[in-house]
């Protein structure tokens, strides 16, 4: 979990002009088009999330239970701000969301985690790890080798690219 938004007072991504919510639609806009992925750009203008911290919150909450679960919950935060219109910094979406999992995660653990604060550790360690890979755009993917060598590709990329950056791995 990078948190790329802690709030709108902290944020600037000067690369893309954006230092506020009604700027953001057009970078999704961007993005739904270079990996042919449907995304509703107006959550930015209509209920923008205020923070990203809270969804990399609630992704560590759920992968207390197991990282599958933790995936799953990843995913449907993803499709829920994506193209569901959802505010992902809202603490009821964050347990709707995890209510309506279909892959036996414990609501009430999920929620007793939350409140009681206990994904706040994992997301921060992931917060020092992006520091320490100097990781400061996203979405950003690392790929290594048995070997320990490997490569960082930055931004949006077409399927295709990442596939043939990881079979490049292979021979690096």
């Amino acid at each position: 979990m990078g948190g790329m938004i802690p709030d709108w007072n902290q944020y600037n991504d000067p690369l893309n002009s954006v230092s506020r919510p009604l700027q953001m639609g057009p970078v999704w806009m961007h993005a739904s088009q270079v990996t042919h992925t449907p995304m509703d750009y107006t959550l930015w203008h209509e209920d923008p999330p205020s923070s990203s911290y809270p969804g990399c919150i609630a992704v560590k909450c759920a992968m207390l239970q197991s990282a599958e679960l933790g995936e799953n919950y990843l995913f449907r935060l993803r499709e829920a701000v994506m193209t569901k219109h959802l505010n992902i910094a809202k603490y009821d979406v964050l347990k709707a969301i995890a209510a309506d999992m279909p892959d036996n995660l414990d609501i009430d653990r999920f929620v007793g985690d939350w409140k009681a604060g206990n994904g706040h550790a994992a997301f921060r360690e992931d917060l020092k790890l992006a520091g320490y890979h100097k990781i400061g755009r996203f979405p950003t993917l690392t790929f290594s080798n048995a070997s320990g060598k490997g490569i960082m590709i930055v931004g949006y990329r077409p399927y295709e690219m990442l596939s043939t950056a990881f079979m490049q791995m292979e021979t690096v």
